[in-house]
């Protein structure tokens, strides 16, 4: 069973608010745009994205722009043709068949995170609501695709405080008390979101409690509301929260890759280094984690690129960081620099047998799959039962069978009266 732990199913319609526009044309300057192209791509987004069709006719028009212009390629034509995909199930739907293709074996389950992202300002506005939608999407890929499709809730400190329905917390925990989410997604430099951030310190509570995950964007790149921001990201700064919360498992995505705002030279940001001291911190007792998921180094220079593996290979020959790596793509961000299949077979190749350690062994760990006793941890248990009440509803294997390990579950987990 291959997974990819990193991984984002939303569109543009369900994700692009007035504040995620603003850090999206940043995103794609960085990435090599000029500042006025990248505003020109953005508000003409904004300007054709149509929420009741199917946006075709502006896709089309999108295209046309990108090849006159000559600016971005095809990388940045799929990053925008799956954003303007007319709702989620037609994102997973394509995320899911690229991922069974580059399976070894074809009768294998492919699995896949669905980690949501709530990029909204201090101040509410109307499309703060578009966070709901995305939401409601991504969890019924979990019965369209039924053990393929694991989704991660956001949590957004900005929601802290809001009423009934809008509160982020009251969301967070909804969401992972149900099952219908494993685990929690943080990205602190969307804005001042750092671990003394409002509502972090009980969002840490509630995971704790529920022993679900969190995958935190760590890298000071991506989306980022400005340098300041980005540095909320440091893993050292996130160490008292864990201490504090045995429980929690934390992966700390992008394998906290430094960028372009912090100074390699200066000591209390060598992002990686403190990374892995964290996972080999006995205090922390190995449930601290790094994720490979869309990296600079790997679609560097050849020298580089090799200096990279060659590093990587070393973490997995170490028994004290092996079993904290794990696999993802950064599914359909890393379009911005490369394919998903690109990343996918340049790893593949490079680990060669290390492979499935980082795409099986580690992944299973962290998410809460049975381990060697048999046994799944708490946020996995609720997820599978939360899939036992929903099996029957319309949208049940519509995308894909059930998967085999869920099937397992489902005969190993007795049925509560009324129950399929």
């Amino acid at each position: 069973m291959r997974i990819n732990a990193h991984c984002h199913v939303f569109n543009f319609k369900t994700f692009l608010t007035d504040a995620a526009k603003a850090i999206l044309a940043a995103r794609l300057n960085r990435g090599g745009l000029s500042k006025p192209f990248a505003e020109v791509i953005v508000n003409y987004i904004d300007k054709r994205l149509d929420r009741t069709t199917d946006n075709r006719e502006a896709l089309g028009e999108l295209y046309d722009m990108i090849n006159t212009r000559r600016r971005g390629g095809l990388y940045l034509w799929e990053f925008l043709r799956l954003g303007f995909l007319p709702d989620i199930a037609a994102v997973t739907d394509d995320l899911l068949a690229k991922t069974r293709d580059l399976l070894d074996d074809q009768t294998d389950d492919a699995v896949v995170t669905a980690l949501m992202m709530d990029v909204i300002s201090t101040k509410e506005s109307t499309d703060d609501a578009l966070f709901h939608d995305q939401y409601r999407q991504t969890v019924e890929q979990a019965l369209r695709h039924p053990g393929r499709v694991l989704p991660f809730v956001a949590f957004n400190p900005n929601r802290t405080g809001r009423p009934a329905g809008e509160n982020g917390l009251e969301i967070v925990e909804a969401a992972l008390t149900s099952g219908a989410c494993l685990g929690v997604k943080l990205y602190p430099s969307l804005a001042e979101h750092g671990p003394t951030a409002p509502g972090m310190d009980d969002l840490f509570s509630l995971c704790n409690d529920t022993q679900a995950p969190i995958v935190m964007h760590a890298n000071s790149g991506g989306f980022a509301a400005s340098p300041a921001t980005a540095l909320r990201c440091y893993p050292g700064d996130w160490k008292p929260l864990l201490l504090k919360y045995p429980n929690v498992r934390l992966d700390f995505a992008h394998f906290a890759d430094e960028d372009i705002f912090t100074d390699p030279g200066s000591e209390p940001y060598k992002w990686r280094t403190m990374l892995l001291g964290m996972v080999k911190d006995p205090e922390l007792g190995g449930r601290v984690y790094g994720d490979v998921s869309y990296q600079d180094e790997p679609l560097g220079r050849a020298a580089v690129r090799r200096a990279y593996f060659d590093r990587l290979k070393g973490y997995l020959d170490d028994k004290a960081l092996s079993r904290n790596i794990l696999w993802g793509t950064d599914y359909y961000m890393i379009y911005l620099s490369r394919s998903n299949s690109e990343y996918w077979d340049m790893f593949k190749y490079e680990l060669g047998p290390d492979f499935p350690i980082i795409a099986e062994a580690n992944p299973r760990r962290f998410l809460g799959f049975p381990g060697d006793n048999g046994k799944m941890a708490p946020n996995m248990e609720r997820h599978v039962a939360f899939l036992r009440r929903m099996r029957g509803a319309p949208q049940w294997e519509v995308g894909s069978p059930m998967a085999q390990w869920l099937a397992a579950a489902f005969a190993n987990q007795p049925a509560r009266p009324g129950q399929p």
